[in-house]
């Protein structure tokens, strides 16, 4: 005569386990996927920090600040978009290079060189800069922020953050 185990599963349990264990493994298949999708960006870097180059020295230009443009892929939320962005370069009283970013102290608008002020111009506020970044007037709290350069050979360089 055969004895029923202690641990006896009847088969309603039984159907209803595989069913769980099933429906569990779907759960992880479909899931998984989708919280990767969405939690992804969020450990991926924004792009490196890097040297980029501006432009030949040759183009500078005397006395006054000369503009450079130049592009950088850049992630804002979940997507990455390619920004332009604008550094005067100039040289102070002893040649040395001085490269001012375009955005303002203030409330981060634009600024651009008047040649007519002598002085940097932000038009969102009338804050005023000098050709060295300092601030001449307005609300603006600190000076133009100043980025890091290099120069090799003919071409200026400009360390941007990631």
């Amino acid at each position: 005569m055969t004895r029923r185990s202690d641990y006896y599963i009847g088969r309603r349990e039984f159907v209803a386990g595989v069913v769980g264990v099933m429906g569990a493994v779907m759960a992880a298949v479909v899931g998984l996927p989708i919280i990767g999708y969405l939690v992804a960006p969020a450990l991926q870097s924004s792009g490196g920090a890097g040297w980029v180059p501006l432009g030949p020295l040759s183009a500078l230009q005397p006395d006054q600040p000369s503009p450079f443009t130049f592009s950088r892929l850049q992630r804002i939320g979940w997507k990455r978009t390619k920004m332009n962005r604008t550094a005067y370069v100039s040289r102070d009283a002893d040649g040395n290079l001085i490269v001012l970013s375009d955005i303002c102290t203030h409330l981060s608008c634009k600024v651009r060189w008047d040649p007519a002020q002598q002085a940097f111009v932000c038009p969102c506020h009338d804050g005023l800069f000098d050709q060295l970044g300092n601030v001449i007037s307005g609300p603006p709290p600190r000076p133009l922020d100043r980025l890091e350069a290099k120069v090799e050979g003919d071409l200026i360089f400009v360390h941007v953050e990631a």
